[in-house]
């Protein structure tokens, strides 16, 4: 604002707005009615001894208990007795002061670098102070600098205040030691970070007061101390102490030495979660024309799903996030999993339709719908008003979240429930949730009398119960028969109902839908898997 005033010849204060132009001619009345920017260089003193005198207390008073010209109420600016940070740092240069001949009090001025934007030109704040110390009045270039009180107006005090101690104490030369202030910075560089002085402003303010108190004058702020020489530990030295350290269970930092490392040796092995099957069986060699060619070589994989208890158990357990996990996707390529078992049963194995066949052997991530947001959202709202309405019922209740399920008895086929419950009455259980979108905000009983037959529930002898014929019974049947649980429960929250329906294995159901899927396995899923024959080629009739 200073340069672009000087640039255009006009004053500085012409610049400024009514209010603030009215208020800097008050200030400058202080010292004789002289503008301190337009006092030439030559008159400015940098003599420290031409300093007035002031003290902390003179600067709270000012930032704190003065009294601002445009509000009538008091300064409370305590931000800015946190100035002295900019002073530390060396972002205020050299003090210059002027006082009028006739005056009793002497306006000192200096640049303040900005705080954010160090390549720009330094701010000119200046302060009238009287010959006892008072601070009058003071104004800066900033932004903020016709409040009076900026933090640059607050560097500035701060500098004059360490200046007139330093002044009041002479060093064994006789001589005010001033070179303990911190040197001024007129520009920032990079520097290499082990030659950054990383001291707080705290602790740098704390160390110019002792250097400045203290009866022999040390070296400048921003001196660094003599580096120390630290013999370098020899491994057999340590020896004691890390032995000592052998004895804690937390050292792991010992599992990386030679002597330690065996000691931290895990006893029980993790078990290796089997390779996808579309990769370990996919042979790009085998001629994929002859579909009855291909059911011959197929023939010897027909175990490729087999898994052995503990792999099964590692599979759960790594893909616990189901969905999210991209684990859950390739453990269920090739298998036929609980919500693929219906349309499965219902395609035709010389005949199958291919988007079954996709479904069961190329997995992809869900689309995101409407549909499905809505139920993955709600699921968790859901499980916990099943815990709510059901517990009471029953003995011990819980609900754990579970991964892929595989059962060794027959590896073709797979589950994911939304949970596996338990409780000392029923004993071991499933739980599926279902979140309707499309009857979200009507009840069960609403949704019963739009009579729509893709809805999954139905009236039986006044008893609410699952449709024998929806995709869902054959779902919760194979959920139960692959996790072996007593039952599945299948609970349906809307937002204005919630209803849970008990299903129980059906044996004679389920025998049917296995031995599908398992000659599903064997005469559509391998010859896909092996050779991709039903995406590459249209299926042919033997």
């Amino acid at each position: 604002m200073l340069k672009t005033s000087l640039k255009q010849g006009g004053l500085y204060r012409d610049k400024l707005l009514p209010d603030a132009k009215k208020r800097y001619i008050e200030k400058i009345n202080f010292i004789g009615n002289v503008d301190p920017y337009e006092v030439p260089t030559d008159q400015w003193i940098r003599d420290p001894d031409a300093l007035p005198p002031i003290t902390f207390p003179d600067i709270f008073t000012y930032f704190v208990c003065g009294v601002s010209a445009y509000t009538a109420e008091q300064f409370r600016n305590y931000k800015s007795l946190e100035a002295h940070v900019q002073f530390t740092n060396g972002w205020v240069h050299d003090l210059e002061s002027f006082k009028p001949v006739s005056g009793e009090n002497t306006v000192v001025r200096t640049k303040v670098m900005h705080s954010q934007r160090l390549n720009e030109p330094p701010l000119k704040p200046w302060v009238i102070i009287s010959n006892s110390g008072k601070v009058e009045c003071a104004h800066c270039t900033c932004m903020a600098g016709v409040a009076e009180t900026c933090t640059h107006v607050g560097a500035l005090l701060f500098k004059v205040e360490a200046t007139f101690r330093i002044r009041g104490k002479k060093t064994v030369t006789d001589v005010p030691a001033y070179w303990v202030l911190p040197s001024n910075l007129s520009k920032i560089t990079a520097e290499v970070g082990y030659k950054i002085d990383y001291t707080s402003s705290a602790r740098q303010k704390k160390m110019l007061d002792q250097r400045i108190t203290a009866p022999s004058t040390a070296p400048g702020i921003r001196s660094r101390a003599k580096k120390r020489k630290i013999p370098q530990a020899k491994l057999d030295e340590l020896s004691p102490l890390l032995d000592t350290l052998l004895q804690h269970s937390k050292a792991v930092g010992l599992s990386g030495m030679n002597k330690y490392y065996t000691m931290y040796t895990d006893t029980v092995q993790p078990s290796a979660v089997p390779e996808c099957l579309a990769t370990s069986l996919c042979d790009k060699i085998i001629d994929s024309n002859s579909l009855s060619a291909l059911h011959l070589n197929c023939e010897k994989y027909r175990d490729a799903a087999n898994v052995t208890d503990e792999q099964a158990s590692s599979i759960e357990m790594c893909t616990r996030q189901q969905h999210q996990s991209s684990a859950w996707y390739a453990s269920r390529t090739g298998r036929i999993t609980a919500s693929n078992m219906h349309a499965v049963f219902a395609t035709s194995i010389e005949k199958p339709a291919l988007t079954v066949i996709k479904k069961v052997c190329n997995p992809q991530h869900t689309v995101s719908t409407v549909q499905t947001r809505w139920g993955i959202e709600h699921e968790m709202d859901a499980q916990k008003t099943y815990l709510h309405t059901r517990a009471p019922h029953h003995t011990n209740l819980k609900v754990e979240k579970c991964g892929f399920i595989i059962n060794p008895r027959f590896p073709e086929v797979g589950a994911s429930p939304d949970g596996l419950t338990m409780c000392d009455c029923c004993g071991k259980g499933c739980l599926e949730v279902k979140c309707p979108f499309k009857y979200r905000s009507s009840t069960i009983q609403q949704a019963l009398e739009t009579k729509d037959k893709n809805f999954c529930l139905e009236l039986s002898y006044e008893k609410l119960q699952l449709k024998k014929t929806h995709s869902y019974y054959t779902q919760m049947q194979t959920q139960i028969f692959v996790t072996g649980s007593n039952h599945c429960d299948l609970a349906v929250w809307t937002l204005k109902d919630f209803v849970v329906v008990r299903v129980f294995p059906d044996q004679e159901f389920w025998d049917l839908r296995l031995q599908k899927a398992q000659k599903f396995f064997e005469k559509v899923c391998l010859p896909e898997l092996i050779a991709k024959y039903y995406s590459k080629n249209t299926p042919k009739v033997l």
